[in-house]
């Protein structure tokens, strides 16, 4: 029964993150989480507060900001009081040259007792590191940005 729920919550985050509602995606984050976006570039991050967390999600909105997320596949183990969620999922986006982007990623969730308290995702970085070279040429700064660290 957990992890139907679990998964229904993974589902829910997603949805609301491909409608740019990110207060509502991020709304089971401990306060003070650990995120983890895997990469040396504009949306690459080692963060420790749901805070934070937030303000990766604005700085992604405004490199991708017609970013959407399909689900593939989410696997639950764990009980309650510690569980681990996988999810593998795909990433869309149209760039400013007008080319598709599409990633490949998963996300491990750890989740105490409703609340997650650790987010780990990791995407293709070299289709990241293209990506974002091509929104670069096109004037958007933030895409040539330091990855977030707090």
């Amino acid at each position: 029964m957990y992890q139907m729920i679990a998964k229904h919550q993974v589902r829910k985050a997603f949805s609301y993150i491909n409608q740019g509602n990110f207060d509502k995606a991020i709304a089971n984050f401990a306060p003070h989480i650990r995120f983890t976006f895997a990469g040396h570039h504009a949306i690459g991050a080692d963060l420790n507060s749901r805070q934070s967390v937030r303000h990766w999600f604005d700085r992604l909105h405004e490199i991708f900001p017609d970013l959407k997320l399909t689900i593939d596949r989410i696997s639950v183990s764990g009980l309650p009081w510690d569980m681990m969620v996988t999810t593998e999922f795909d990433v869309y986006a149209t760039l400013p040259n007008r080319q598709a982007y599409h990633n490949r990623g998963v996300q491990v969730l750890r989740i105490r007792f409703g609340q997650a308290i650790e987010d780990h995702i990791i995407e293709d970085n070299l289709l990241v590191a293209d990506a974002l070279q091509v929104i670069r040429e096109f004037g958007n700064p933030i895409a040539d940005a330091m990855p977030i660290h707090d």
